[in-house]
C-alpha cells in the first residue's frame, strides 16, 4: 500500500532545494505515518534529476527513513532518534521511501526527471 497524499503535491521544486523527510506526526512520533515534503510542507511525488538536501526529523524509536534507488542509499536508524541530513544527487527514475520494519504501511515512491 503506497502512502495516500493528504494535501498539496510540491511543484517548482528544483534542484539544490532542501526537503523534508518525516516520520510519525509532530503530536504522535510512533504513528505509522511516512513523507517527503518541500519547504512549503507539500508532499514531494516528482523531482528533476540534480543535487538535494533532505532533513530527517525522527523522533521515533519504532520507525526509520530509508531512501533507495539508482546510487541512493541514506536511511536513520530505527532505535536512534534526532536529526540527520543527507545530501543526495538523484538521476532520472524511481526512488522509494520506506520505514524498514513497517514497510508494508509506511513507504512512497518520487519519480525523477
Amino acid at each position: 500500500a503506497t502512502q495516500k497524499v493528504d494535501g498539496p503535491v510540491a511543484a517548482g521544486v528544483t534542484p539544490g532545494a532542501t526537503l523534508t523527510g518525516t516520520i510519525g506526526s509532530p503530536d504522535k512520533p510512533d504513528a505509522f505515518e511516512i513523507g517527503l515534503t518541500d519547504a512549503s510542507g507539500a508532499t514531494v511525488t516528482t523531482l528533476p534529476a540534480g543535487a538535494y538536501t533532505i532533513v530527517v526529523d525522527d523522533r521515533s524509536r519504532i520507525h526509520n527513513w530509508v531512501l533507495s534507488g539508482d546510487g541512493v542509499d541514506a536511511a536513520t536508524d530505527v532505535s536512534g532518534t534526532g536529526e540527520m541530513t543527507f545530501k543526495v544527487t538523484l538521476k532520472a527514475g524511481t526512488y522509494t521511501y520506506v520505514c524498514d520494519p513497517h514497510s508494508e504501511s509506511m513507504n512512497g515512491s518520487i519519480t525523477v526527471t
